[in-house]
């Protein structure tokens, strides 16, 4: 394109210099039209930089840019409407062949709302809406079966779903990506305000599925969503009861909820729906195994707090496993409430002929393995022991003796390296409370200022005893000579203790040393701070009479003080 002819567009200029806009348009009818790499003309310029003067005057003389499409199939219209131009979108709708001009679609099938929605211009769209009086052709899907009322939805832009919403009298809709409706793009999304306006508008909406079989319920109770799933049972009880899934492969709402271990949705559920806790999915499981598969504790306590599905402990599934024996074979936490169940107590087999000790056996050993199986038989002795109680009794002793044997070796090894290391640091740190030690004894009989050395009655007196400064010094100095010998004479008492011993005696020692090393580790932060607090002071002290230095000292003071 003609630089200024560019120019012109961005800037609106129809007369600049040698430039004309008249003659440079007609000279493009007869020659074809500038455009820019992108396919843009001097008309999606000026809609670009909203020149909507330029506009109206590009139009009176070429009237045909009106529907030109760039490269992306973008007339200038989408343009305006991508950048928020309202004012230009006004212009070119007031041009003539609206109709045509706001279902043109570009590349992926978007028209001029597609942009103004997904740019969140809400000017725009109310303009172009009021245009539109055909909602079956006027709101099409783009390619990838967006409609701008399914693209208002999932980006949460209530005013514009609103808009097209007092458009759409009757409360039909394209279904979107994956047969998904509008409602349940904003119930996924979470936009709760654009989910319960479009469950006003048509609250049948609530019950199409998509293409995996999950309504707009199902997607509710998963979100979290207590006053979206509150509006729709009670507008109609029976969507807590249609499955979530595929003919084979198929869930409930209940069983959802139990699974994000929603405690909250469960009661709103059953306030709804008092029996649908008594639902199966396609595995024949309850809610409680669903629970426990996902490790949700705190749902398992208050669950079977409520009293109404003591039943479901001992229910076995479609492979005879109760709720006990999946959490037998899950790596998760044995919630004690469901250890405490007297349905729990029952010796129950699943179709493999197994008890929930059996499986858990039958898991790698560790020490939650361990627990779990200890447990286990806290519950009934005889769990586990069919047709193999001996064998299994004496396995699981002489697994138990051997985890306990290999976790007190791997404690013990820690416990060497640390002590190695406890001893290293103590080496160093002992120089150091003896360096400061030897600095602080040493300030004590070099005070700051000196002595009185005439034959006045304050012969051998310090000289500055009567300032306040000096008496800090001399405190802070003592405490300090004081935490370092405390300091080392711990560091003393830690090269005494005896480390070699036997294993028992070892660990006994371990803790005297970790607690010697803490308390004079304090001792020296305690000795360092001292020594800070006794040379600041002293510097004050000797300098008081130099004005300058003295406020500088002082300020220092404040701050360490602060």
């Amino acid at each position: 394109m003609d630089p200024k002819m560019y120019f012109a567009a961005m800037k609106g200029s129809m007369e600049d210099g040698d430039f004309s806009l008249g003659d440079h348009l007609k000279r493009e009818q007869e020659n074809a039209y500038q455009v820019t790499p992108k396919g843009n003309t001097i008309l999606h310029v000026a809609a670009l930089f909203g020149q909507r003067g330029f506009v109206g005057e590009v139009l009176k003389i070429t009237p045909a840019l009106l529907c030109y499409k760039n490269k992306k199939n973008e007339t200038a219209l989408h343009i305006a409407a991508n950048v928020g131009q309202s004012e230009v979108v006004s212009e070119l709708l007031s041009s003539g062949g609206v109709e045509t001009l706001v279902r043109m679609t570009d590349d992926i099938g978007d028209t001029a709302l597609h942009k103004a929605v997904r740019g969140g211009h809400i000017d725009i769209v109310r303009i172009l809406v009021k245009l539109l009086l055909d909602p079956e052709h006027d709101f099409p899907a783009n390619k990838a079966g967006v409609t701008p009322l399914y693209l208002a939805a999932e980006s949460g832009f209530h005013d514009a779903l609103i808009e097209i919403l007092n458009v759409c009298k009757e409360p039909t809709y394209v279904a979107g990506p994956s047969n998904r409706t509008p409602l349940h793009a904003a119930v996924i999304q979470e936009h709760t305000e654009c989910a319960r306006s479009l469950w006003q508008w048509n609250k049948p909406l609530c019950e199409e599925s998509d293409k995996w079989g999950w309504n707009s319920l199902h997607y509710a109770v998963k979100q979290g969503l207590a006053e979206i799933v509150c509006d729709m049972l009670g507008w109609k009880k029976s969507l807590a009861y249609l499955p979530a899934g595929s003919e084979n492969d198929w869930t409930t709402a209940f069983h959802i909820a139990a699974s994000e271990g929603d405690v909250l949705m469960i009661r709103e559920l059953l306030n709804h729906c008092p029996d649908c806790w008594d639902m199966l999915n396609c595995n024949g499981q309850n809610a409680l195994h669903v629970a426990i598969l996902n490790g949700h504790e705190m749902f398992v306590y208050v669950f079977l707090g409520s009293g109404i599905c003591d039943s479901l402990v001992d229910e076995a599934d479609n492979e005879g496993n109760t709720p006990l024996h999946l959490l037998a074979a899950s790596w998760n936490r044995v919630p004690q409430k469901i250890l405490d169940h007297p349905r729990a107590k029952k010796m129950t087999f699943n179709k493999q002929n197994q008890t929930p000790l059996d499986i858990a056996l039958s898991r790698t050993w560790t020490t939650q393995k361990e627990k779990l199986v200890g447990d286990l038989y806290s519950i009934n002795g005889r769990l586990g022991q069919r047709d193999f109680k001996v064998k299994r009794k004496t396995e699981t002793i002489g697994n138990i003796r051997q985890m306990r044997k290999e976790d007190y070796q791997d404690k013990s090894k820690r416990e060497k390296i640390e002590i190695g290391k406890i001893m290293k640091a103590a080496e160093i740190q002992v120089v150091v409370a003896t360096l400061l030690m030897t600095v602080t004894f040493a300030a004590g009989f070099t005070l700051p200022g000196g002595l009185y050395s005439d034959d006045s009655p304050n012969k051998g007196m310090a000289i500055l005893l009567r300032k306040a400064a000096f008496r800090a010094f001399v405190i802070s100095d003592v405490l300090a000579f004081a935490f370092s010998a405390g300091a080392i004479f711990i560091y003393f008492c830690m090269s005494d203790c005896d480390v070699n011993e036997d294993e028992d005696c070892r660990r006994d020692w371990f803790k005297v040393l970790r607690s010697y090393y803490l308390i004079a580790g304090i001792l020296q932060l305690l000795a360092m701070g001292a020594v800070v607090i006794a040379f600041v002071t002293g510097m004050y002290a000797t300098l008081a009479n130099s004005l300058g230095l003295a406020k500088t000292k002082k300020k220092l003071l404040r701050a360490l003080a602060f």
